[in-house]
């Protein structure tokens, strides 16, 4: 679900750039005839069941999952990430080992062709659904600042294995080498998710909660957990239905939780005027203390912040639209998440004149199309610059930001709960843009 690394960069740039002048927020305006209302999720999403229990010093996690999933397009095989198998968190000391997989109480065959995948040799028919069911057992880094974590609190994103199914085929892209992310690209699902910790360790996950350590979070992509001592407040917005928003301080911290309450909902509101409705019952921001530097990273219906890193609320927060309700191939196509998100939290930061004025090293200059095995070696500064800023860049050289804007609720309403693509996003921009293709390709987009 972007993560840790991306909201580093943008938070960065922001905070090296300065505030931008207040009226640049509303400048775009919101003479858009797109309707805000989302069209219903699919009736054929994967269902998840996942339990486990979280080990005294929440470095570790055992337990099961349950997937029943109903493919649109026939299928030879079952393809799970593992994500905390990339050899990023492999090599800081994190791992996901998975026990036999059954349907009926019989042992599939399975393969493994890399760390992070694993093949399940079952075919399943259009139409048919076919539920599968493993246990798993999770080695948490506690290195700070990571996405995944473990030590005196514990957070869970991506950690259990995730199908990878874009609608029609299976994404099989290799996980990253330097980067802080998974990339995960899974299909709408509803998650039950039962969690067992220790006494006096609070649990919060994506979705409501029920009672007795039991969630259920419906029509998203991933689910996050966080586990440790925490300060809650909770308010209601309607955006425009209520919309129960937690925000959670981790106790240790010395920063005060107004402030990011108040980001968090300001950040709400704008997205969910400008982009479409937000869709869930359910939004948490988790305030951590274990970076140095700044930090944030999101999953569907949950957001993490470092304590000093409120700047990059608007960026996580952003993220519930392009990635958690309009999903895409992070690995092949990151601008689609990434560039998008950028875009939309120059409205809350009120820095779209800045970000567009920002100069791109000729190194990646007119690259924005380019997959993650292309960013992953060039460090920081070179893929904050080349991917999230000038993908900005390339939207405003169509030369209507407003007409951007309304595209974008566009590409929303129409993809909502969908894996989208690069093609489904110049569809709707051509409707505003008749030299959108053209343009955006002179940035390197592809199409």
């Amino acid at each position: 679900m972007s993560r840790a690394w991306w909201a580093l960069a943008v938070g960065l740039a922001v905070a090296a750039g300065g505030a931008a002048s207040a009226p640049e927020a509303t400048s775009r305006g919101s003479a858009c005839s797109v309707p805000l209302a989302l069209p219903p999720p699919p009736a054929d999403r994967v269902a998840y069941a996942v339990r486990f229990r979280l080990n005294r010093d929440l470095t570790e996690a055992v337990g099961s999952v349950r997937v029943s999933f109903r493919p649109a397009t026939a299928t030879d095989r079952l393809v799970f990430r593992l994500w905390p198998n990339s050899p990023f968190y492999r090599q800081r000391g994190a791992s996901l080992a998975v026990g036999p997989v059954t349907a009926g109480g019989r042992n599939l065959p399975t393969r493994r062709p890399d760390p992070t995948t694993l093949v399940v040799d079952r075919a399943v028919p259009a139409g048919v659904e076919a539920t599968v069911v493993m246990t798993w057992k999770l080695r948490l880094p506690t290195r700070p600042g990571l996405q995944l974590h473990g030590g005196r609190s514990a957070r869970f994103l991506s950690f259990f294995p995730l199908l990878s199914w874009d609608g029609s085929g299976w994404m099989t892209e290799p996980g990253l080498q330097r980067m802080d992310g998974f990339w995960s690209a899974s299909p709408t699902a509803d998650f039950d998710v039962r969690i067992s910790a220790p006494r006096g360790v609070r649990v919060l996950a994506s979705g409501e909660e029920l009672g007795g350590g039991h969630w259920r979070a419906i029509n998203l992509r991933d689910i996050g957990v966080v586990a440790g001592r925490f300060d809650i407040r909770r308010s209601t917005l309607r955006l425009p239905r209520p919309v129960h928003v937690t925000v959670a301080l981790e106790r240790r911290s010395s920063q005060q939780i107004e402030r990011f309450i108040a980001e968090t909902e300001s950040a709400l509101r704008f997205y969910a005027e400008r982009y479409g409705e937000y869709p869930w019952t359910t939004y948490k921001l988790v305030v951590v203390s274990d970076p140095a530097a700044l930090f944030g990273n999101n999953s569907p219906l949950m957001g993490f912040v470092g304590d000093r890193s409120s700047v990059l609320i608007p960026h996580e927060t952003a993220h519930q639209w392009f990635y958690s309700l309009v999903g895409n191939n992070q690995a092949r196509d990151p601008w689609i998440s990434e560039g998008l998100t950028t875009w939309a939290e120059t409205g809350p930061e009120a820095s779209f004149t800045r970000t567009v004025a920002t100069p791109i090293p000729a190194a990646v200059r007119d690259r924005i199309g380019e997959p993650m095995s292309f960013w992953d070696p060039l460090g920081f500064e070179r893929t904050r610059l080349g991917l999230h800023i000038q993908t900005v860049q390339a939207l405003a050289s169509l030369g209507d930001p407003s007409g951007v804007d309304c595209a974008l609720r566009l590409f929303v309403t129409r993809n909502a709960y969908r894996t989208a693509t690069p093609r489904d996003l110049l569809a709707v921009l051509l409707e505003f843009f008749p030299d959108a293709e053209q343009k955006l390709a002179a940035y390197g987009a592809r199409f």
